[in-house]
């Protein structure tokens, strides 16, 4: 039986940007667009009626940025990939204090935004090289603010946090571990959900800030 592709909604305020990051997912055989919208209002209402697996969004957008929307799309059960044209510093930490799975540039090669979708399809954290320049340095600068008691993990939500925090994918922590893909998401939804936290970047981030 073969898998189902991933569904994607794009939102993207320019034309020919929207029509040319469509075309792109639709040349996957493993994706297929079921929506698209010009503004922010207009993706959470395509995202509420088609309920995708992935939604694409650009960081600035009329009524409701990326990143303002990126709570009520993670809501709806969506990951949520930001693009941009742009690596400003707040666009990326704004994204992924949202909840965003990941954040790209719109000059990335092609082949690079689709396996970004399936990365964060599979429950992974994307990242351009200049957003990931970005997060080191805010978490050079961090305080150690927020430093009260730690939650009361489990020795496995600590290794996976650890590696996490490394950039492993779901797939290399279940080897890393000898356990199953399944087990690694359990593991990590439990240790988001006791940090209050929404993606595994954020986790990550903690990570970094508290323990790396």
């Amino acid at each position: 039986m073969s898998t189902p592709p991933i569904r994607v909604v794009v939102a993207d305020d320019h034309p020919g940007v929207l029509s040319g990051l469509v075309a792109l997912l639709d040349s996957a055989p493993d994706i297929t667009v079921v929506g698209r919208a010009a503004d922010g209002a207009a993706a959470v209402e395509e995202t509420r009626a088609h309920r995708p697996d992935v939604v694409l969004t650009d960081v600035r957008m009329p009524g409701a940025t990326g990143i303002e929307i990126t709570p009520r799309l993670r809501a709806l059960g969506a990951s949520v990939l930001v693009i941009s044209g742009f690596d400003l510093d707040e666009a990326v930490l704004g994204a992924l204090g949202a909840g965003a799975d990941g954040y790209l540039v719109k000059s990335e090669e092609p082949q690079r935004i689709l396996a970004a979708v399936r990365d964060v399809h599979r429950g992974d954290a994307v990242l351009s090289a200049g957003a990931t320049r970005t997060v080191l340095a805010a978490l050079r600068g961090a305080d150690g603010a927020g430093s009260g008691p730690d939650p009361a993990f489990t020795g496995r939500e600590e290794d996976v946090l650890a590696l996490v925090a490394q950039g492993r994918t779901n797939q290399q922590i279940a080897s890393a571990l000898f356990v199953e893909v399944s087990t690694v998401k359990s593991h990590l939804s439990h240790a988001l959900t006791k940090l209050g936290l929404e993606s595994r970047v954020q986790a990550a981030l903690w990570w970094q800030r508290h323990r790396g």
